[in-house]
């Protein structure tokens, strides 16, 4: 992600997984309020998912990213929301997250930018997915 020259917002949350004493993974996310369809929405950012190439493909993703939604929805998410990477796209599906297909806005030093990325939505409470837009209301995360 680095690659696309953008400005990031720092993590108010950091979780690290730990094996014999050793980090292996770690997510970040922070809590905001996003206009959804123009309305308030309070919302997590999730970001800065890592899996240490040793450690893939044991479900550790699987684990940080879970515990971070239910971090999350104890804090007063109504949603979470992410930027993704398109080869991520199937493991956040398989996740239960959903891929949203209107065009996600966020700040940048220069002004409000359209996201190139794709970006997955979690529902915490219900609420109905967005049909016209969605704003971060801040730095992408």
């Amino acid at each position: 992600m680095n690659g696309l020259a953008l400005v990031w917002d720092d993590k108010q949350h950091t979780l690290i997984a730990v094996s014999e004493g050793r980090p292996v993974a770690s997510v970040g996310w922070l809590l905001r309020n996003m206009a959804f369809d123009g309305s308030p929405r309070r919302a997590a950012g999730l970001g800065d998912v890592l899996v240490h190439p040793a450690h893939r493909s044991q479900g550790i993703a699987r684990t940080v990213i879970s515990v971070s939604v239910e971090h999350a929805r104890a804090a007063g998410a109504e949603t979470m929301i992410l930027l993704c990477r398109p080869d991520l796209v199937p493991l956040y599906t398989q996740l239960g997250w959903s891929r949203l297909s209107v065009p996600v806005t966020f700040q940048q030093p220069d002004g409000a930018r359209t996201s190139p990325l794709t970006t997955m939505i979690y529902d915490l409470a219900d609420l109905p997915h967005p049909t016209i837009s969605v704003d971060l209301g801040g730095l992408p995360f």
